[in-house]
């Protein structure tokens, strides 16, 4: 009830912004726009702060507002004379944006291309053929190799701990091969997007599906008998480089690495504001794209 109550104010909001955005027939923006807030650098594209916008736009291209591809892969598209090196850029500066904190679950820096990739039901990301998400991994792999990001397998209490013994840049010997048995196992295997009904359970030293595990019961806090499973998830589990049966996006952590911070913010924010800061876009109120003003700074 209380939660209902503090959203009222913001579905108001929504409502009046819909309304707003809904009587202004077109409207131009600036293609990506900077501003400083409490000392921070802030790099913003358009579609940001456009949400009904978006939305329309999403539904013009036959998706929905809650399934879609990559928004900012779809808006790129759109830009006139774009080019591969452009969206292979973009996609640099997705991955380090979305590793957001220090260990970040694998599945929040894995973007959708599912129906512009054209995927059915028997195409999966190790397919031959050439896509969007498989040059999205090949950029998640330059950046591991460049020292920009790294990933872990195991964790302790220290949250703001990052380097780790056990971590993929240690792995191997040599780095490449350690990104490639990464890639072919996690990612090509989409160990990123496992369900309940992936999970590996142990117990007395056995393997067992959430179907066939043995169930037990334990006494909560308020006294009351509850069911649960006797074997322990290897999901949720620290797990280590040698078992990738059990990987998943819980267990396999991804994080920025200093070197890989001063790159985002140094280098390559700076760099994609300078490129785009003359374009500018026209949009109307149904969701289309009307013009573009301006250039690409190449």
């Amino acid at each position: 009830m209380l939660y209902t109550i503090r959203s009222i104010p913001r579905r108001i909001e929504l409502y009046i912004r819909r309304i707003v955005y809904k009587m202004t027939t077109r409207k131009r923006y600036k293609f990506i726009t900077h501003y400083e807030k409490n000392n921070n650098q802030i790099y913003r594209f358009f579609h940001y702060n456009a949400s009904e916008f978006v939305e329309d736009f999403l539904m013009n291209l036959g998706y929905d507002k809650y399934s879609h591809d990559d928004v900012d892969l779809l808006m790129f598209l759109q830009v006139p004379n774009i080019t591969k090196a452009d969206i292979l850029e973009l996609f640099e500066y997705s991955i380090l944006c979305m590793i957001w904190a220090v260990k970040t679950e694998t599945d929040e820096i894995i973007i959708n291309t599912y129906m512009i990739d054209k995927h059915d039901e028997e195409f999966s990301t190790s397919c031959p053929k050439p896509t969007y998400i498989s040059e999205y991994f090949n950029v998640i792999g330059e950046l591991f190799l460049a020292g920009y990001i790294d990933f872990g397998c195991d964790w302790d209490d220290d949250y703001k701990r990052r380097d780790y013994p056990t971590n993929l840049s240690y792995y191997k010997e040599d780095k490449y091969q350690a990104w490639i048995y990464f890639r072919d196992h996690f990612l090509y295997k989409e160990a990123y997007a496992k369900g309940w009904e992936d999970d590996i359970f142990i117990y007395e030293d056995k393997e067992y599906t959430e179907k066939d595990c043995p169930r037990g019961t334990y006494i909560d806090e308020e006294g009351k008998e509850v069911a649960c499973y006797k074997g322990y998830s290897t999901m949720y589990s620290r797990t280590s480089w040698d078992t990738p049966k059990y990987w998943s996006q819980y267990n396999i952590w991804a994080t920025i690495t200093p070197k890989g911070k001063r790159y985002l913010y140094d280098i390559l924010q700076p760099r994609i504001h300078d490129k785009y800061k003359d374009l500018e876009v026209e949009v109307d109120n149904k969701g289309h794209i009307l013009r573009w003003f301006g250039q690409i700074n190449r």
